[in-house]
């Protein structure tokens, strides 16, 4: 039996820089991809072909030249077709960006941020130079300089932002308490779930929290928390191997009958109920 969590993927070797570019191109057959997760983040530029791209709930069907995006902690299946060919870039979030920062923000909101966008020739153009550049540096004899590949990398990233039309990317990122606010219930959402304990973090009063999260995002820091726990909820009910108690007693719900009330409640339908509904959606 194979493992019943999903698979994490951390950033390949050599690790000591942050970032790393890859080529794919043609096969002879469709290229199959497994059901797993990153802890880093990833673009992917397709320049030819095309395919079906699962991220988190969605699947879509894209052709070439567009570009997809991967959060860290979203869960994806990439099916190729034989002629497609393209670049992934991949990057932790411990990378020094420069001005890119607040575009990487925007990019990779789990609540927002586009997961796919067209481009047309000259963007993808601009972009193969860019990734160009960075390629040329990482594979300098001597070692790279990580400031002038991740300053490439910024540049790619407010390009994309741009041409993805994500809101507000370039607002100050390090300023933006909605935002930090989504980075702190990233990394938490597991074991913290009180809206009190977010605005003591951001060191700002639980009500003002509400205000500034639901004049941005249109709902409630604690609706917000809600909802991110029933998005980890649903990734596991359709790709994990683990029962409905396992899934409950993962995001810290032991007790299960407590767990099928809360599900229902936000989704209207049991966990066994969504699954059954969610694979046969999604069955090959």
């Amino acid at each position: 039996m194979s493992d019943p969590h999903i698979p994490v993927h951390h950033l390949p070797a050599p690790s000591r820089m942050p970032t790393r570019v890859e080529r794919f191109g043609p096969k002879p057959l469709p290229v199959p991809g497994p059901v797993h997760r990153h802890d880093f983040n990833e673009l992917f530029f397709f320049t030819q072909g095309g395919g079906a791209h699962m991220i988190d709930l969605e699947r879509i069907a894209f052709t070439a030249p567009c570009v997809h995006v991967v959060a860290p902690g979203q869960v994806h299946q990439l099916e190729r077709s034989p002629d497609s060919a393209g670049l992934v870039v991949m990057f932790s979030p411990e990378a020094l960006l420069g001005q890119g920062h607040a575009a990487r923000a925007e990019l990779f909101a789990w609540a927002q941020g586009p997961k796919s966008f067209a481009v047309d020739a000259a963007q993808l153009t601009e972009a193969q130079l860019l990734i160009g550049l960075m390629e040329g540096e990482l594979d300098r004899p001597e070692g790279p300089v990580a400031e002038v590949v991740e300053g490439y990398l910024g540049i790619l990233l407010i390009k994309c932002a741009r041409w993805a039309g994500a809101p507000g990317h370039t607002a100050p990122a390090g300023h933006d308490l909605v935002r930090r606010f989504i980075d702190l219930l990233e990394r938490t959402y597991l074991h913290q779930r009180q809206v009190a304990h977010y605005a003591e973090e951001l060191a700002i009063s639980a009500d003002h929290l509400n205000e500034l999260v639901k004049a941005r995002l249109g709902r409630t820091a604690s609706k917000v928390v809600q909802d991110r726990l029933l998005l980890e909820a649903k990734r596991l009910l359709l790709h994990a191997e683990l029962s409905v108690k396992e899934v409950g007693y993962t995001l810290g719900m032991h007790d299960q009958p407590h767990f099928t009330r809360w599900f229902s409640k936000l989704e209207g339908r049991t966990p066994v109920e969504y699954r059954a509904h969610i694979r046969d959606l999604y069955k090959p």
